[in-house]
């Protein structure tokens, strides 16, 4: 995998961003599509066993959060079980640590 360089970084995705991802119009859902923004950047750095995102790789994690973010407003019933996408996973893959 190389040296990856790790830094803090500001938010992924701003609510707005994400509402149009979602086409969401209205304020009605934005405390649960803030709640399930947070989930999501947790799912994905949580998948790779890696506490921040990897520096310049800010675009790949975004794209596998809102997936992750889309499979969640989709499922807000909670009628199934929500996992990060297989697409999530794919995306992010290359970052993964494996702890053994």
């Amino acid at each position: 995998m190389g040296n990856v360089v790790i830094a803090t970084l500001g938010p992924l995705y701003d609510l707005d961003e994400v509402k149009l991802h979602l086409r969401v119009e209205g304020n009605d859902d934005d405390t649960l599509i803030e709640a399930m923004m947070d989930a999501a950047e947790q799912q994905v750095l949580q998948y790779c066993n890696i506490s921040l995102v990897p520096f310049g790789k800010e675009a790949t994690f975004k794209v596998a959060a809102l997936m992750a973010i889309t499979a969640m407003y989709d499922n807000r019933a909670g009628e199934g079980e929500v996992s990060l996408p297989a697409s999530s996973k794919n995306l992010i893959n290359p970052y993964r640590w494996l702890r053994v």
